[in-house]
């Protein structure tokens, strides 16, 4: 792994300028959601969809493994009970604090620049994905979302191709919107001892479309020599309301790059 790359004080200050900058830009008009309450609430009893991850041990090194379950419940303390009104957005770094050891993140493994590193706030796109995955079976309306550049760890990944989002502060968020016409509660827990993470969309009724996802390789990039291959990815969502056609809301083609090892 790589130094840390985020550390120094300049850098931590510019990070901050280009989040603040970044949202200033994006005018989307509608209040962030701000407000959480109990997730055994009586009122959410609906569950809209739900998206769990394995936290997979990549390193026992320094307790590397220890500090992204750190991190990863930290997260989770700041978007657990949230609740999204309609036409509210959820931002990432709108919920999560700026990822220093000053605001309780460990340094963990992290993916900058197509290169493994360690930093403070290492586990925080296991989060960001699965928050995707619940928002996509959700059928929230995506604003922001980035893949990740490379296809670090092949086949031994914790998500699908074409359904991760990173996160980097400053540079890459995740934002959705609730076009529902009713409120949702966002539930979000790390299960040290299952090694898992569940992101789950709760309403007050339940959901009344079918929905579906799909992701599928439509090119394969060659790998450099001792590298990894690339992939060129499309995903699309379908939403069928209730005695009508099938409607596709979201599609996206996704590319991670080849990469030397």
């Amino acid at each position: 792994m790589t130094a840390s790359f985020w550390r120094t004080p300049l850098r931590l200050l510019k990070c901050r300028l280009r989040q603040s900058l970044k949202e200033m830009r994006r005018g989307y008009g509608q209040p962030y959601a701000q407000q959480q309450t109990p997730i055994n609430s009586s009122r959410f009893n609906h569950l809209w969809s739900q998206c769990q991850t394995p936290i997979k041990q990549r390193s026992t090194a320094n307790n590397l493994h220890q500090n992204r379950l750190i991190n990863m419940s930290l997260a989770a303390q700041f978007v657990d009970g949230l609740i999204l009104q309609p036409q509210q957005i959820f931002g990432f770094w709108r919920c999560i604090p700026q990822p220093t050891i000053q605001n309780g993140f460990q340094a963990g493994p992290m993916l900058i620049r197509g290169q493994l590193t360690t930093d403070a706030g290492g586990g925080l796109c296991q989060i960001s994905t699965t928050l995707f995955g619940a928002f996509l079976a959700g059928n929230l309306e995506i604003l922001e979302r980035s893949n990740h550049s490379v296809d670090t760890y092949g086949d031994d990944r914790f998500f699908t191709l074409g359904q991760d989002a990173a996160v980097v502060y400053g540079y890459k968020d995740l934002v959705v919107r609730n076009l529902h016409p009713v409120p949702l509660q966002l539930r979000l827990q790390v299960d040290q001892a299952q090694l898992t993470a569940t992101a789950s969309l709760w309403g007050p009724t339940p959901i009344s479309d079918a929905i579906s996802l799909n992701s599928e390789v439509i090119q394969s990039l060659p790998a450099p020599p001792d590298g990894i291959p690339g992939w060129r990815v499309r995903t699309q969502r379908w939403v069928q309301p209730p005695e009508s056609p099938k409607i596709l809301t979201y599609q996206t083609e996704d590319t991670y790059q080849p990469s030397p090892l």
